[in-house]
C-alpha cells in the first residue's frame, strides 16, 4: 500500500488533497514572482508574518509585517529580478500546523551587472493555511557581489539599510 504521507513525487501528485492544494499554490506564487508579480505570495502570508532572508546586504534581515515583506520584495525585483525554477516543494503537517519546504534555482539578472544562477531553500511555516514564518537561504556571496557592482554604478538601493519593519 502506498504512503499517503509523501506529498512530493516526480510528477508533483499528492494523495493529500490540503498538501496539494499548498503545493499548488506555491508553485503559482513563484511562477507570479518570475514574472515580477508578489501578489499571489503576498495573498499566502499572514498580517504578521515573520520573513527572513539571510545576510548582512540591502535584502537581509527580517521583516515582521507582510507590509514590511511586500517592501521587501518590491526592492527584491527591482534590484535582482528573476526566473524560478522550482525543484521541489514539500508539505507536511495538517492544516492547523504545516511546513513547506520549497528547493529552488534562481536566474538572477541583476538591474546591473552579469546574470547569474543561485539555489536557495525556502522554509515556510503555516498555520491554518497562512505563513506566519518564513526563512530563505541562498548563497548570500552571490548575492552580496552583484548589490556590490549595483552599489559601485550608483544604484543607492543596493547599499541601503535592510527593511526590517
Amino acid at each position: 500500500m502506498p504512503n499517503t504521507e509523501i506529498d512530493h513525487t516526480d510528477d508533483g501528485f499528492s494523495l493529500n488533497p490540503f498538501r496539494a492544494v499548498v503545493r499548488g499554490k506555491v508553485l503559482h506564487s513563484f511562477d507570479r514572482l518570475s514574472q515580477g508579480d508578489p501578489s499571489a505570495a503576498l495573498a499566502l502570508m499572514d498580517d504578521e508574518v515573520e520573513y527572513t532572508f539571510e545576510g548582512e546586504h540591502a535584502l537581509g534581515g527580517t521583516r515582521v509585517s507582510k507590509a514590511g515583506v511586500a517592501r521587501w520584495m518590491d526592492r527584491l525585483l527591482r534590484l535582482l529580478p528573476g526566473q524560478f525554477e522550482i525543484q521541489s516543494v514539500e508539505v507536511v503537517g495538517w492544516p492547523w500546523r504545516a511546513t513547506v519546504y520549497v528547493v529552488f534555482e534562481d536566474r538572477v539578472a541583476p538591474a546591473i551587472g552579469a546574470p547569474y544562477r543561485n539555489h536557495g531553500v525556502q522554509v515556510v511555516d503555516l498555520e491554518w493555511g497562512r505563513a506566519v514564518r518564513i526563512h530563505t537561504y541562498v548563497d548570500t556571496s552571490k548575492l552580496e557581489g552583484a548589490l556590490e557592482v549595483m552599489a559601485k554604478e550608483g544604484i543607492a538601493e543596493a547599499q541601503a539599510e535592510p527593511i526590517t519593519d
